[in-house]
């Protein structure tokens, strides 16, 4: 239950007793009952009965008044400062602590539960989840990474091209259109590169390090890109030489470098025709 809500819920409560109690209170001669709340908003919200938040509690509370007013009891509800030192106030704090306590403990009914409080649980389960799956895949067995706070976004791909901006996530979570992907799915026969001596009597695995290292029809393409990402990182060359592809993409300051590469190269597309007739022959 949201905070808002339990305001609510406390001064529907009150008045329930209230008109439980309302013939002992006839009889007393008690024509005022006052209800007292440190939330000015559950205040405002208890003098309106138009759709919104709590409205499903501010009506139970007009029903509490009007019964209340049928027997000749009036009900004013008054506004009293919050951590201000007040007797009652402090005295209700001290109860709401106490069941707050209990309620960890212990399984306690609810007996309201409002739209906004299931959307908060709801994001909340949304975003255990996900930190679920992060913690799972973004271990050193997978190619997923975050690099960077979570909820960034990477400008150079949001400004390119959706299908340049495609070929690169897919690369980056290993879905790409590579001769070992497509085998893995049973789409190639083998996982040769296509591209390697013209497609003929290739006897490379098409992995990402052979797209970006080896291929020979990639040459002055793979020169390029390594190139810029020296000098985007600072990097010397042996370190180019010997970082990881996956690690590589997952770097922001090589965003560039990489869709400049994927721009001028065709890898990450599915094969091309001629290919895929040659090696049925």
């Amino acid at each position: 239950m949201e905070g808002f809500d339990a305001e609510l819920w406390a001064i529907e409560l009150a008045l329930g007793e209230t008109v439980k109690r309302r013939e002992r209170l006839q009889e007393q001669g008690v024509k005022t009952v006052a209800v007292f709340s440190n939330s000015q908003a559950t205040i405002r919200r208890t003098a309106q009965r138009e759709p919104g938040p709590g409205h499903r509690l501010a009506r139970r509370i007009h029903w509490r008044g009007w019964a209340l007013v049928a027997h000749g009891i009036a009900t004013e509800i008054h506004w009293v400062p919050g951590h201000s030192s007040i007797t009652g106030n402090e005295e209700a704090d001290r109860h709401a602590n106490l069941a707050r306590d209990a309620s960890r403990s212990m399984a306690i009914h609810r007996p309201y539960t409002s739209a906004s409080n299931r959307a908060r649980q709801i994001a909340d389960g949304r975003s255990a989840a996900k930190a679920k799956w992060e913690a799972n895949k973004c271990g050193k067995h997978f190619r997923y990474r975050l690099k960077g706070k979570t909820g960034t976004k990477r400008p150079v791909l949001m400004t390119s091209m959706k299908s340049l901006a495609t070929r690169f996530h897919r690369l980056k979570c290993g879905h790409a259109s590579t001769g070992v992907y497509l085998k893995r799915f049973g789409h190639q026969e083998d996982d040769k590169c296509w591209w390697c001596s013209g497609g003929r009597g290739s006897t490379a695995a098409q992995t990402l390090e052979n797209l970006f290292r080896h291929c020979s029809r990639w040459r002055a393409q793979q020169k390029t890109l390594w190139k810029a990402v020296g000098k985007a990182t600072g990097w010397k060359a042996g370190r180019c030489r010997h970082v990881q592809i996956s690690e590589l993409i997952s770097i922001e300051q090589c965003d560039q470098a990489v869709m400049d590469f994927l721009a001028a190269a065709d890898i990450g597309k599915f094969p091309p025709k001629w290919t895929t007739v040659w090696r049925k022959r």
